[in-house]
């Protein structure tokens, strides 16, 4: 992705190294963070926010309606109380009067780029007509937001989406600028948690339309209402500053963020454990090089691996000859490999349905190794083929080789052992493992230059449908009719029936056997010595520093 960048000469190398040693001043009032990641933004559009750093960059420099707790607490956002109806489908949401967007100067001769776009004059409160019309873009198809499922539950949202019915047609109503009404299809236990998301931000029609369609695209087309604001994009970072116009209940203490954007070269556990990162994400691979210091860490499966078949090698356009390797694969000895358990479905631990996680809603989609299925398979593919040669090679990165090797002893021990087939048909077979570099790996999936590849899906939010529709259109299946018919239908679905709906979707993927999940890896979100009160969302990809704190 095209990474948004402005880069200021002199004025840049200024801030830049203020910022990374602002830990060294000595104003008692300064407490600034330093948290690695990888600047992955292509907009600051909070309604189309689909990556780890696009839902950091909204979470702490936006606020909607509610915030979310650790433990599930719902406090007070811009709404400053609500009620919910007695059939738990109608919510009203009475805003703070005066609550403010940071489009304001203080210096006239300087007026902000808000100002300069819609006048000097511009200084609007957030008012309930700014998430009426936040959720009818979110709603609308041609917005694309990667989070729609998760409002699928309000009035008419799935008509509006299909085109069927117009956006004002929503289930959500602003009474009067203070005051706005949201009416679901039916209750949904995790529609609060859904309204502190990304999806539910604020947007201001007349500063929207004002852009041009550049709304989100850079600094200059974007305001922000949260505790905190972008104030400087450099090459190597974000600064996030302090929100001195925000009047909410939960002001931060924090005054400055810098976001570093990471590389290969990057020593992200070394930084943890020697303090310059106050947190970080890390993979379990990297949290068994600290495990051993002063940091908190907190687990969360958000990677499934599975074998991945080239559907465009001869081997495997066969149906029968996919499903027989995928149902000869052994299980994996995960005893010293903490990080990773057996997968039991395409969506990961992460992501969640209501307040349960998706792979417990969803059940079992994944068949057991099965050898006996595998060989009968095997020898039905052979026979529709008539292939005499089964040569496969499976490319494998190099920190996985040896799960690799012991989930291929169970293809060797098969259908490897298959000699012949119908009559008097002869088959000669090869398995080879090719464990490669990182970068031999990528340069190898890119060209096709495999036969399988084992391969890790990653799930950037807590949407189950949002990860079916990664693995579904990320050009890994192919076109499969009902595939897709499923994912339309999960991408429907409401709060009652979404993990019947995923459910029957992961299956319409495995029907295809071209990918095989295996398992799940966990990664760890941990905070150095000293540093407290961040909150993460397990799953999301959202932190938050706004409570943060160190210790002296």
């Amino acid at each position: 992705m095209k990474i948004l960048k402005k880069i200021t000469a002199l004025l840049t190398c200024i801030i830049l190294t203020v910022t990374l040693f602002s830990g060294c001043s000595n104003k008692s009032d300064k407490l600034d963070f330093i948290y690695p990641f990888d600047g992955n933004i292509t907009s600051f559009d909070p309604q189309i926010a689909a990556t780890s750093d696009e839902f950091l960059i909204t979470e702490n420099c936006f606020e909607g309606l509610v915030r979310i707790l650790d433990d599930g607490t719902v406090q007070a956002g811009v709404a400053e109380k609500w009620t919910i109806s007695e059939d738990k489908r109608t919510y009203t949401f009475n805003l703070r009067k005066g609550a403010k967007w940071n489009v304001q100067s203080k210096d006239k001769e300087n007026p902000t780029k808000a100002q300069e776009l819609m006048g000097t004059d511009f200084n609007p409160d957030i008012t309930a007509h700014d998430f009426v019309f936040a959720l009818q873009r979110a709603a609308d198809a041609n917005t694309d937001s990667p989070l729609f499922s998760t409002i699928a539950n309000i009035v008419n949202a799935k008509e509006v989406h299909s085109g069927k019915k117009a956006s004002g047609s929503l289930g959500v109503k602003a009474l009067d600028d203070y005051t706005l009404e949201i009416r679901l299809i039916a209750p949904d236990d995790s529609f609060m948690n859904t309204l502190s998301t990304a999806v539910a931000m604020p947007c201001n029609r007349d500063y929207f339309y004002a852009t041009k369609g550049r709304y989100g695209l850079g600094l200059d087309y974007t305001i922000f209402n949260g505790q905190f604001y972008v104030s400087t994009i450099l090459d190597k970072s974000y600064i996030l500053k302090n929100n001195k116009l925000y009047v909410g209940e939960y002001p931060s203490k924090v005054t400055d963020i810098t976001l570093n954007i990471t590389d290969a070269d990057s020593d992200i556990p070394k930084n943890i454990k020697n303090g310059y990162y106050d947190c970080a994400y890390i993979s379990g691979d990297d949290y068994e090089k600290i495990n051993d210091s002063k940091v908190t860490a907190l687990p969360y499966s958000n990677k499934m691996w599975a074998f991945l078949f080239n559907k465009n090698k001869q081997l495997f356009t066969n149906n029968d000859l996919r499903q027989a390797v995928c149902l000869s694969i052994s299980d994996a000895k995960l005893d010293e490999h903490k990080h990773f358990t057996k997968a039991n479905s395409f969506t990961p631990p992460s992501c969640m349905i209501g307040n349960e996680k998706a792979n417990e809603a969803i059940g079992n989609t994944v068949p057991a190794q099965n050898t006996q299925k595998a060989v009968e398979f095997w020898k039905k593919g052979l026979q529709e083929t008539q292939y005499s040669i089964a040569d496969i090679t499976i490319i494998v990165p190099q920190n996985m080789e040896d799960i690799a090797k012991q989930f291929v002893q169970g293809i060797q021990g098969s259908i490897g052992q298959i000699t012949n087939y119908g009559d008097e048909n002869k088959i000669s077979f090869s398995l080879k493992l090719n464990v490669l570099s990182d970068e031999e790996y990528n340069t190898a999936f890119s060209k096709g230059d495999y036969d399988i590849a084992l391969y890790k899906f990653e799930a950037t939010n807590q949407n189950p449908v949002s990860f079916l529709s990664d693995i579904i259109n990320g050009n890994y299946l192919g076109e499969v009719d009902d595939v897709q018919k499923r994912l339309k239908a999960a991408q429907s679905a409401n709060a009652g029936n979404m993990a019947s709906a995923c459910k029957k979707c992961e299956q319409a993927i495995m029907d295809d056997y071209s990918v095989m999940p295996v398992l799940f890896e966990a990664s760890y979100y941990v905070q150095s010595k000293g540093v407290s009160s961040v909150q993460f969302h397990a799953g999301s990809g959202r932190v938050n520093f706004i409570n943060a704190q160190r210790a002296d």
